[in-house]
This record gives structure tokens, C-alpha cells and sequence, in this order.
């Protein structure tokens, strides 16, 4: 037993040691310098094994082509490689080109990488031999007597290795963005050890190299191949340098230059005005000394009116309340409210007439009811305004006037007298100025039959000229849109993570969710439109080659194309994740191709793994892209289907409350857009009644009692006033309609708010003038009656017209002159409100008078307003307002109080207009979609998707023609050159840009070129351009068994452009078996050839080249982004004065208004403020000072405004120009009434003038336009759009709060500080 048991255990020992020898390496090759391994060709991509054989010196030829393949080695005396191999290695470096063509010095380290172990004359120095095989004849089946390589060892250094790897591992593909080492490792996130086992064991040749990396080999004979001229990444190769996209280093060239911090100059700057304004407004007050209230520099109207006729009650109009009487009906004797005046033998009023009987005298005197009002004490708050009379008015004055302000003198004369003779001229001819007013307005408003409202956002916010609009039309006409897009994107409610094995990955990852999101995206691929399914609507990029080939599979874009849509491979986690890996960075590769045979890039199909990462199995957002056909034909089909699909997800989000499910669509924004101002119409309408009620219930009076408060009520007056600045608003659409011109929402929107800011304060004016005038009348026991109706209104007219004339005028032509813009919004914003501030002007002094006519006979007659058939009694009159108390009895007091509360008011607003005119920089530009939409919207979550996932930005297309000719030949060396290869060409400059990846607005990725895909990979494939004997194109999809390979050696003119075309009719393989680099679904529609009569093509006429921006989140993205693609066109047209490029995106057009859209503000603001002060200065009497006085609140208006715009977050865009406008108008509305009234005040000190000023007009600016638009406006804060609540309400409510502020606080207290 023992022996039998040893004699085993030796068996074994002798079978162990025969299998360790058997598995020793035997080199049988000779490894000598100058020595050849391999050589020739033995099979496709296969050398021949050759010993020891002697390296070959190049022939000429041979050199030419190691110049093109292996430039490293052109210079050798000898080398290893023959013509067979370099023409094998020209058609391998086409591919690889495609995948890492992007970076110079990593196509060089390839190639001496490849090159060294084919052409080294010292190949059998780093080269062992480790299997061969004999060559046998395919034909006969017998062996020729060569010997076939099968596997072999290649000896590099270290270093060379890692500058090889490092040179390359950052590289991208040209077309989709991955990494081009992923291609050649079949995997993402490839290391080095793993790029290297993959580089030598690849699909491209039968012969498996093992790489041995070692600095030193214990084989004497063997010497790894050291550096031979490897480059770093950021080295300079041939001329060319790689995109810091492409290296990793942080270097990258800035298309426009950082942004400077600006507070470093403002705030000290800020600081200095400031300080300068307080010194001097502290300085002034201090050594200011009041002057005695006798002296006066200005004319005192009241002299003036006694001179040339013009009634003390114009000069007082809007002079403080008068006293309030109670008389009976009995008393009243027919008289107003009772009111039985005493005889006088003045003219009361011009133009009236005289009373014809005998009046009582009255019940209470004027100066008792004074006492009686202010307990006992016959002191109101005017009564501390010293009387004109004490001011020294008298007749001299008049002389004054003559020889030094002949034009004041005319106008303070003649302006009066003007709108009273218009009085007189609408009283005495009613019937005639009505029958002209309903004439007028339906002139005007038979333009609607024209009218047309515009949502366009080209014809909005573009100049019919503009630079981006003739773009937008030129590639629009040359490459129309193909497709519409659907898009859902899938992700946790709550995040959580996935672990498999070795992966780690985001929970949308995990098999039950991908089966959840691969079966809603089966099903909403099976709704149908009206009557067409899925299939028949999506958009094919291979539809048109149908005819010859049944290929119609739809562009959808997810990650379960990686998979091949394959359900089962969802059970096996470690499959599918490692296919995700793999595709997500090499998407060209065959098997991760789309069913439509383009790639389904990263970008696309995930989101969220952030910024420059690419663990993209950390990606917590799955993307589904549904693109729908075009044509108009299938758009109604195609929209319906739209809303069937977002009725299914809504029902999916309620049975899946674990994933968030957010969807859009083409039609989508529109549509809630829609239903946005739907739902907000009623919150306008709402804002307009509300509007009409205030006006009609502030015009009157109102008593304690109900009838007391329908009889002084002048809501009937209210509601004229308010139809006539509506009508207003429709007429001037109307007319503008007749001439073709589009109206825009925002007009329709804005318009009545500034008509009636401005328009109802004239309202408020005449009606408060007439009741002043009256209670005027009635103090000085004058009688009150019809036929004094005439002379009430005259009286009225001659007081208010000055002032009404001078703010309507100047507001006109600031409006005017914003038509000058080119932005055509604007534009038809200011063509719109002149018009109808014109008309407004127009009806209130004619239609409006007629009505106040109506409602003064009302008056005398006793009869309640609106319901006329009812009469009162006994009336008490109420006296002053709310407001009016508050201005005479708290604001007045406070601020003439002392001159430092003067002084600190004007320093404070000085100081905040610095403070808002420095803020003005920074404020932000555009206008982001999610604010125009409901707040319930379901499209807010997709965009904040978008915006805090999306990996990739819009496209951005690159459009060449020729500069001076219709055509071009693309083949021409100096064109091509100026488009592929120069270093200032297209591409190269697309590459260059093409860099940061910490930048999200920069361009992305390197740019996709057909011509360099049509020349570098297609044409340089072998199996990609065939033919028949007819000279057709054979497909590498067709049977090529009567096909022959196409000839590329002297193509001429003709040959190029046949290749052409095939190469952008060729569908690529997805089976690795054929031509991949087809460009009929990347390029097919990117060339326009120009044809003769007979189709023969001539040239080009345009094509486009493709990249991408980087994720772009918000309004000043976008602006950065086409900035910068235009920066990039604009370098290429300056280096290359053939060609005319320009950069193009979907939303180019739409955000060209943000390039001008300061210099609009700028020059808009400008003119409106120049005619402010001339026309001013000239209804003003040419008074210097009372129209710097408007101007500079005006200025302080707006530089307050646009710096309320930057902490209340409210961006310069296209709406908020149009409200700034409005803005200026409004702030002349509020200062030329109170600067008109400061001018004419009978008193004489500038501080006494400024109270006076602040009563009259106080009132009626606060009641008639603050009051009116806050009643209007709060209302908007209930919109369900952002839009209206951002830039209608709090826009709106900043204007008036400070356009109130400055002419109720600043002004008044500016007046007195310096008039």
C-alpha cells in the first residue's frame, strides 16, 4: 500500500511539473535593434510574424503615407511597417478620430502608442511574440506558409503611460458629449489599468496585445518603449491645442469678461454724494434767514385778475372747503341746497346772468359758518396763510409782468380765458359738440374691424429689422422645424438610495421604479390623438427613407433604449446598471444606439448628477423625450394627443404619490398661459368696478344721513368720467388698428391704469372746482341758479384749464417720443397711450362738461343722484374730507413747521435717490417663463426640474454661407479650411469655446461637423461608401453583393458632392457589422445644395454646424448664453472673410430686447424727461425754475422706481420698460399740478406759495389718482399669474406710493426749501 501510494503521489509530482513547464514562455525570437517582429498584412488588421527579419527603408510613397498615419515616424531611415498596415491603421484612426479627434495631443499619444509597435525599426526590442497561427487561403483553404499573429506583449514605460491615459481620459466625443475612453474601455468611469487591458484586447483586431507597463523588464533583451514626443494635454500639437473642456485643468478662455465688482466704486462714491447733499442743505438752512412776508418775487394772480378781468374765484378754485348750511326746503325757496342769497350788485360770473328777482338774505353768513366750523374760532387752517392783499397785491404788479414776462403775462392771462371761451363754446353748442364727440369715437373705434391682438414673441419684443429677426427668418426658410417635443421627467418623492454588488446608485435606479417608469412610458406611447396613435404622430428621423428601407422608429429618448426597451433585462440589476454606465459615456457604441439609430445621450435621458460629475448613476432624475412630427397636416391629431397625455399623468401622479411626475409640452405654456389669464380676468375686472366706484363715490360729499349721501353723491359723474377714459383706451385701439398695427397684452393691460391715473385726476379737478366755485358763490350771498350754470363752469374752466392743458400736453408728447423705440412693444405701447391721452383730454372737456351740466340742473333741482326721480328736503352739507383735514389740519403744520424739517426732508429723498441710482447696475434683465404662469400651474415643478437637474442646455446651431456669393463649393481649400482645419476655422473656434465645464452658460461640448464626420470617419471607413455599376449608393444596410467599394483617389468636383449626398442618405448599423457613421439621422437636414434646372448640384448654399449651451436656469443665462454664441460667430467672421456665420437658437430672437434694452430705457426715460421740461417751461410762462422744479421730481420718480425694482425683485424687461414710461407720465400728472399752483399763487413768500400749492392740489392728487389706482391695484395681488402680481401689483403700488411721496412730501417741502 505504501508503495502504490508513493508511486501516486510521484504521478502527480511529474504531471505538476510537465503542466508548470508547459505553461513556462519559450522566446524563440530574436530581439536585436533593427530587427522586425511583425510585419505586413495576414489578415484584416492582422500582421504577419516575421524573425528577426530586418527593418525596410521607406519609399517615397511609404513616407507620404507615414506623414499621414504615423507622422512620428516619416523622418526614419528604416521601419517595421508596411503600405498594408498604415492604409488598415488610416481606417482604425477614422474611428478613433470620431471619439477622441477633439484633443490634439491625445491623437498623437494614440498614434505613438500604435505606431511604435507597428513601424519602430526596433520593434523586437519591446515586442514578444506570445501566439501565432499558420495563414491559410480563404480560397483554397490551404496554408500559404506565413504566420499569422494571434497575441503578443508590449513593453512601455510608466511615464508613457500615465501622459498617455492623462492626455486622453478627459477627452469628449464630438457628437454626444461622453468621454471618448469609455468607447475603447466598454465601460464608464474607465481607470487606467482598465484602459490599457481594453486598448490591447479590442474588437477592432483578431490580435490580443498585452500591455505590460514597467519602467524595467528582467529580460535582458527586452526594453520598454520609452517617451517618443508624448505630449501632455495642455501641450501645443501641429499648431493645435486641446479645449481645457478636454484637460483637466481650470485655464479656460472667457468669452466675455468677469463681471467687476461694482460696490468697491459705488458705495464710497454714494457715501461722498451723500455727505456733499447733507453739507450743503445744512449749510443753506443755517445761514438761510426768512424773508419778511411783504416782499415778493412773483406776481400775485389776484392783481392780475382785477386788472384783466380775470375772477378771484379762478385764482382761490381750489381754495379750502366752505362753510356747510342747513336750510329747509321751504327756506330754500328753489335755491341751491336751500342757500338764499343776498343781492349783489356784482357780476357774479362772466357770461351769467343776472338774477332777475329778489333774494332773502341768507341764514348763516360765510365767516360765522367758519366760526361755527372750527368751534368758535373763525381761523381754518388757510387762515394762516397771510392774504394776498396783505402781501402787498396791487395794481403795479401788472407793469411788472408787462416789461419783464410778456409770454407769463399772456399765458397767465390768455390760458384762462382760453378754457373759458371753450366753456362757453360747449355750453352754448351741446348738441353740436356731442353729435362731433359720437362721431369722433366711432370713427375711431371702426378700426376694430382690423384689430388684432399679437402673442408673438418675435413681433413683441424683436425690431422688424433686427439682426435676430432676419436670422429667425433666414433659418427658418432654409431649415424648417421637423418636430415638436413631449417630455416627462420621473423622480422620488422621497430620495433614497439603491446598493446592487458593487453599485451604488440614486433610487430611481432601483428595479421596481424603472418598471414603473419604463410601463407608464409603453402606455402613453399607446394613446391615441383624435384618431392617429403614437406611431403615426412621433417624429421619424428615418421616416423619409421608408420608401427603400423599413426603418420608422420613433425618436424617443430614455434610458431603456440602452437596454434595447427590454423588459426582462429589468430583473437583472447588474446587467442594466452596468449597461447604463456604459452608454451614458459611450452612446455611439452599437448597443446603446436608439431603436431610431441615434444616440440617447446623457443629457437627455438623466438629470441631476451633478454639475461636473459624471457618476450618472447618481442621477435622481429619469427623462423621457417623446418628439412629435411637425407638419402642419398632423397638428391637430398631435395636440389632442398632448392633452389625452397630460390628462394620463395627472391620473398617474394620484396613484403614484411615491414619484413626483412632471410634464410639458409645445403646447403646454400656451395653455396655461391661457388658463392663467382666464382665471385672471375676473381679479381685472374686479380691479376696473372697484376703480369705477371709488371715482364715482369720492367725487361728492356725503352726509350723515342716506339721502344726504345720494344727493351730494356724483357717482353717476363717477361712472361718466370712468366710461370716458375706457372709451378712450378702445378708440385709440381702434384707430391704431386701422393702420395694421398688432396690439400686445401688455397694452390692454397697462393702458387704462395710466389713463386713468391721469385721466381722472382732470375729472376730480373740474368737479371739486365746480363745488368750490359754488360754495364760492354762496359765501358772498350771491344767488345760485340755473341760468348761473354757464358762468360756473366758465368760472371753473378758467381756473383748471392751465393746468390740465399743461399736465395732459407734456404727458402726450413724452408718450410721443417713446414711439422713436425699436423695440415694437414698446412702441405700440406709446402710439396707444397718446392717442388716447389725446382723447381723453379731448372727451373730458367736451362730453364731460355736458354731463357735469346735466348733474349741476340735477343739483338745483334737489334731486338725488342716479335716482333723479326722488327729491330731499333738508340737507346738511358735510365739509371737509378726510384727506383735506389731513393736509390742512396734521401735514401742512408739520412740515412748514421749521426749516429743518425741511431741510431733513429734502435730504432724505435726495439720499435715497443716490442710494436707487447706484442700485440701478445691478438691477436684473429678462423675463423667466414660471412667472407668467398660475401658481398652481404643474408646469412650475418642471421647470424647477429643469432648472435644478438638466444637465444640458438648448442647441445652438452655427449657420455659414458665403459672404458675397449665392452659393459656395465646401470643398474648396480655403473654405474648408476657414470651416474645419484652420486654427481660426468654425470648428476649431467652436472647440475652443467649447470649455469650462464650472461655466454653466458657455458653449458645451466640442460641436458636431458633418464635414468632419463625411471626411475624417466616412469616407475613411471601408465599409461605408459603396456603389453599383449604375454608380447608386449601396447602403451598408442593403445587399452590397453587386456593390464595389467607391474609389477616393482624385475625386473631383462632382465625385465629392455624389459622396456627399450618400454619406447624408446613409443609415448607420447599430450591429457593429456595417457603416456606423452614416449622417442620415445626425446631418440630413444641415446642407441646403444649390441645384440647376436639371439637379445637378453646383454648391452650397448654407449648412449649420451643432453644439449645445450648458444648463441654462434663468433669464440672465440665457441673455449670457447667446451673448457669448454670437461672441463665438463674430470671431469666426473676422478671421475668415469668405464666409458669414451667425448663431442661432430657438430663443435667440426673444432675447435680442435685453441687448438694447438698457440703452431703450436710457433713451426712452431721456426723451420723455426733455419734453417734460420744454413743454413745462413753456406752459409755465417760460419759468426757468418751475420746470426744473417738475423735471427733477419726475427724475427723483423714476431713479426711485428703478431702484425699488432691485429689492423688490422685479427684472428690466419689456413689461417693466412700459411701466416705467407709465411711471414718468404719472409723476408729471402729480408734480405739474402742484408746480402749476406754486407758480400762480397769489401769495408771495415761497414757503406761504408752497402751503397754498400743497392744499389746492393735495387733495385732488391723493383722492384722484393715488386713491384710485390703490383701490385698482390691491386687487392684483389675488392674481393666480406672477406676472400680474410682480409687475402689475407691486410695480403699480410702488408708483404710486412714490409718486405720492415726492409730490405730497418732497416736493411741497422743495418748493419751500429753494422757490
Amino acid at each position: 500500500m505504501t508503495v502504490i501510494a508513493m508511486g501516486k503521489l510521484g504521478w502527480w509530482l511529474l504531471v505538476s511539473c510537465l503542466v508548470s513547464s508547459s505553461l513556462q514562455y519559450v522566446d524563440n525570437y530574436l530581439h536585436e535593434p533593427g530587427k522586425c517582429l511583425t510585419t505586413g498584412k495576414c489578415g484584416s488588421n492582422v500582421p504577419c510574424v516575421v524573425n528577426g527579419t530586418d527593418a525596410i527603408a521607406p519609399s517615397s510613397e511609404h513616407i507620404d503615407l507615414l506623414y499621414r498615419v504615423c507622422p512620428m515616424f516619416a523622418s526614419s531611415d528604416k521601419v517595421c511597417c508596411n503600405m498594408d498596415q498604415l492604409n488598415d491603421f488610416k481606417n482604425m484612426l477614422s474611428i478613433v478620430d470620431a471619439i477622441i479627434g477633439n484633443c490634439e495631443a491625445c491623437v498623437w499619444n494614440f498614434k505613438v502608442s500604435q505606431c511604435s509597435w507597428m513601424c519602430h525599426q526596433n520593434q523586437s526590442t519591446f515586442v514578444q511574440v506570445t501566439d501565432t497561427f499558420p495563414q491559410v487561403d480563404p480560397d483554397t483553404n490551404v496554408t500559404t506558409g506565413k504566420v499569422t499573429l494571434s497575441q503578443m506583449r508590449y513593453f512601455i514605460t510608466k511615464n508613457m503611460a500615465s501622459r498617455l491615459f492623462n492626455s486622453c481620459k478627459m477627452v469628449h466625443d464630438s457628437l454626444t458629449g461622453g468621454l471618448g475612453i469609455s468607447y475603447i474601455c466598454g465601460k464608464g468611469n474607465c481607470n487606467e489599468k482598465e484602459f490599457f487591458v481594453k486598448l490591447g484586447d479590442n474588437d477592432y483586431t483578431d490580435v490580443k496585445m498585452d500591455i505590460i507597463i514597467a519602467d524595467q523588464v528582467n529580460t535582458s533583451y527586452i526594453e520598454p518603449v520609452a517617451d517618443k514626443e508624448i505630449f501632455d494635454c495642455t501641450d501645443v500639437v501641429n499648431g493645435k491645442t486641446c479645449s481645457c473642456n478636454d484637460c483637466e485643468v481650470k485655464e479656460c478662455i472667457t468669452v466675455l469678461p468677469s463681471e467687476i465688482i461694482v460696490w468697491y466704486f459705488t458705495l464710497p462714491i454714494g457715501l461722498t454724494l451723500s455727505i456733499i447733499l447733507i453739507l450743503c442743505t445744512t449749510y443753506f438752512t443755517y445761514k438761510h434767514k426768512s424773508r419778511p412776508e411783504t416782499q415778493s418775487d412773483n406776481v400775485v394772480m389776484g392783481t392780475m385778475a382785477k386788472v384783466k378781468g380775470f375772477d378771484n374765484n379762478a385764482a382761490d378754485i381750489l381754495a379750502s372747503p366752505r362753510p356747510s348750511r342747513l336750510v329747509t326746503d321751504k327756506e330754500s325757496n328753489g335755491h341751491l341746497n336751500g342757500i338764499t342769497p343776498t343781492p349783489t350788485t356784482e357780476t357774479p360770473f362772466v357770461g351769467a346772468a343776472t338774477p332777475s328777482t329778489p333774494t332773502a338774505a341768507p341764514l348763516h353768513s360765510g365767516v360765522e359758518e367758519e366760526k361755527e366750523r372750527y368751534g368758535g374760532n373763525s381761523a381754518s387752517p388757510r387762515d394762516s396763510l397771510p392774504s394776498p392783499e396783505a402781501n402787498g397785491g396791487d395794481l403795479d404788479s401788472l407793469a411788472l409782468i408787462k416789461t419783464k414776462d410778456t409770454w407769463y403775462s399772456c399765458w397767465l392771462t390768455y390760458g384762462p380765458l382760453a378754457g373759458e371761451a371753450w366753456s362757453n363754446f360747449v355750453y352754448n353748442h351741446w348738441c353740436l359738440t356731442l353729435a362731433m364727440c359720437i362721431g369722433l369715437i366711432g370713427l375711431f373705434l371702426g378700426g376694430w374691424y382690423n384689430f388684432r391682438i399679437t402673442t408673438d414673441p418675435v413681433e413683441l419684443w424683436t425690431a422688424e429689422g433686427s439682426l435676430s429677426r432676419q436670422q429667425k427668418e433666414d433659418f427658418d426658410s432654409l431649415f424648417p422645424s421637423t418636430y415638436r417635443v413631449v417630455q416627462m421627467v420621473i423622480k422620488e418623492s422621497v430620495p433614497s438610495r439603491y446598493a446592487y454588488e458593487d453599485f451604488s446608485t440614486s433610487g430611481v435606479f432601483k428595479p421596481l421604479i424603472l418598471k414603473e417608469v419604463f410601463q407608464m412610458t409603453m402606455e402613453i406611447e399607446n394613446i391615441r390623438g383624435i384618431n392617429k396613435s403614437y406611431e403615426d404622430l412621433c417624429y421619424k428621423p428615418l421616416g423619409e427613407f421608408n420608401k427603400t428601407h423599413p426603418l420608422s422608429d420613433c425618436a424617443t429618448l430614455s434610458v431603456f433604449q440602452w437596454i434595447g426597451n427590454s423588459m426582462e433585462m429589468l430583473d437583472h440589476p447588474d446587467q442594466y446598471l452596468d449597461r447604463f454606465l456604459l452608454c451614458a459615456d459611450a452612446a455611439l457604441l452599437p448597443l446603446c444606439l436608439a431603436k431610431f439609430r441615434g444616440p440617447a445621450t446623457n443629457n437627455l435621458v438623466l438629470g441631476g448628477y451633478g454639475e461636473n460629475s459624471r457618476n450618472y448613476l447618481k442621477s435622481n432624475a429619469l427623462i423621457m423625450t417623446f418628439p412629435m412630427d411637425g407638419s402642419s397636416e398632423k397638428l391637430e391629431e398631435i395636440m389632442e394627443w398632448e392633452i389625452n397625455v397630460k390628462d394620463y399623468i395627472v391620473k398617474k401622479k394620484e396613484e403614484k404619490p411615491h414619484l413626483i411626475i412632471a410634464f410639458s409640452s409645445d403646447r403646454a405654456l400656451e395653455d396655461e398661459i391661457d388658463r392663467a389669464s382666464k382665471a385672471d380676468i375676473f381679479t381685472i375686472v374686479l380691479s376696473y368696478l372697484l376703480m369705477f366706484v371709488y371715482v364715482g363715490v369720492t367725487l361728492g360729499d356725503y352726509d350723515n344721513t342716506v339721502k344726504g349721501c345720494v344727493f351730494n353723491s356724483k357717482m353717476s359723474l363717477g361712472v361718466v368720467g370712468v366710461l370716458i377714459v375706457m372709451v378712450s383706451v378702445l378708440a385709440a385701439l381702434g384707430f391704431t388698428s386701422y393702420f395694421g398695427l398688432p396690439t400686445s397684452l401688455i397694452v390692454i393691460e397697462v393702458i387704462p391704469f395710466l389713463i386713468l391715473a391721469v385721466g381722472v385726476d382732470n375729472v376730480y379737478v373740474i368737479v371739486k372746482g365746480v363745488q368750490s366755485c359754488i360754495d364760492d358763490k354762496l359765501e358772498r350771498s350771491e344767488p345760485v341758479e340755473r341760468q348761473h350754470i354757464r358762468g360756473i363752469l366758465a368760472t371753473t374752466m378758467k381756473a383748471v384749464f392751465p393746468s390740465m392743458i399743461l399736465s395732459s400736453i407734456t404727458q402726450m408728447v413724452a408718450f410721443a417720443l417713446g414711439s422713436f423705440s425699436f423695440m415694437p412693444s414698446v412702441k405700440n405701447f406709446a402710439y396707444n397711450a397718446t392717442i388716447a391721452l389725446l382723447l381723453n383730454f379731448l372727451l373730458q372737456n367736451t362730453l364731460f362738461l355736458i354731463f357735469l351740466r346735466l348733474d349741476l340742473y340735477r343739483h338745483l333741482g334737489k334731486r338725488l343722484d342716479i335716482v333723479c326721480c326722488a327729491k330731499v328736503d333738508q340737507i346738511r352739507r358735510v365739509g371737509r374730507g378726510p384727506i383735506r383735514r389731513m393736509i390742512e389740519d396734521f401735514w401742512h403744520p408739520f412740515v412748514f413747521k421749521s426749516k429743518w424739517i425741511i431741510s431733513t426732508i429734502v435730504n432724505i429723498f435726495g439720499v435715497a435717490a443716490i442710494a436707487h441710482m447706484l442700485l440701478i447696475p445691478e438691477l436684473d434683465l429678462g423675463l423667466d417663463a414660471v412667472s407668467a404662469l398660475p401658481k398652481d400651474s404643474y408646469l412650475r415643478r418642471y421647470y424647477d426640474i429643469v432648472f435644478e437637474d438638466y444637465r444640458v442646455g438648448p442647441s445652438v446651431k452655427f449657420v455659414f454661407k458665403s459672404k458675397n456669393t449665392e452659393y459656395f463649393d465646401i470643398f474648396d481649400e480655403k473654405i474648408y479650411g476657414q470651416l474645419i482645419s484652420n486654427p481660426t476655422s468654425l470648428l476649431k473656434t467652436m472647440v475652443k469655446y467649447g470649455e469650462d465645464d464650472s461655466s454653466k452658460d458657455f458653449i458645451k461640448g466640442t460641436g458636431s461637423s458633418f464635414m468632419k464626420s463625411f471626411n475624417d470617419t466616412w469616407l475613411e471607413t471601408d465599409g461605408c461608401c459603396w456603389h453599383d455599376s449604375s454608380n447608386n449608393f449601396c447602403s451598408s444596410i442593403d445587399d452590397r453583393s453587386n456593390c464595389v467599394m467607391c474609389d477616393k483617389t482624385n475625386m473631383d468636383f462632382e465625385t465629392k458632392y455624389r459622396y456627399l449626398q450618400w454619406f447624408l442618405s446613409d443609415i448607420p448599423r447599430t450591429d457593429g457589422k456595417g457603416c456606423s457613421a452614416g449622417g442620415a439621422v445626425s446631418a440630413s437636414n444641415t446642407v441646403i445644395f444649390k441645384r440647376d434646372s436639371g439637379g445637378k448640384v453646383l454648391g452650397v448654399t448654407a449648412a449649420y454646424f451643432s453644439s449645445s449651451h450648458g444648463p441654462l436656469t434663468g433669464s440672465s443665462d440665457f441673455i449670457k448664453a447667446r451673448q457669448q454664441a454670437i461672441h463665438l460667430a463674430d470671431e469666426v467672421n473676422k478671421n475668415n472673410p469668405d464666409l458669414k456665420v451667425y448663431a442661432y437658437s430657438s430663443f435667440y430672437p426673444y432675447y435680442e430686447q435685453y441687448d438694447t434694452i438698457v440703452q431703450e430705457l436710457g433713451i426712452n426715460v431721456t426723451l420723455c424727461m426733455v419734453a417734460t421740461f420744454f413743454v413745462t417751461l413753456a406752459l409755465l410762462g417760460f419759468r426757468l425754475y418751475g420746470a426744473l422744479c417738475v423735471l427733477l421730481n419726475v427724475i427723483l420718480c423714476t431713479v426711485d422706481m428703478l431702484g425699488c425694482m432691485m429689492y423688490l425683485n422685479i427684472p428690466l424687461n419689456a413689461v417693466s420698460l412700459v411701466n416705467i414710461l407709465m411711471s414718468v407720465g404719472i409723476a408729471v400728472e402729480f408734480s405739474a399740478n402742484m408746480v402749476q399752483a406754486f407758480t400762480v399763487s397769489s401769495y408771495k413768500t415761497r414757503i406761504t406759495r408752497a402751503k397754498d400749492a400743497l392744499i389746492r392740489t393735495g387733495p385732488p392728487i391723493i383722492s384722484g389718482i393715488a386713491m384710485t389706482n390703490f383701490v385698482g391695484v390691491i386687487v392684483l395681488a389675488f392674481a393666480k399669474s406672477q406676472l400680474f402680481v410682480v409687475f402689475y401689483f407691486r410695480m403699480f403700488f410702488s408708483i404710486n406710493c412714490i409718486c405720492l411721496l415726492h409730490t405730497i412730501v418732497f416736493l411741497p417741502a422743495f418748493l419751500g426749501f429753494l422757490g
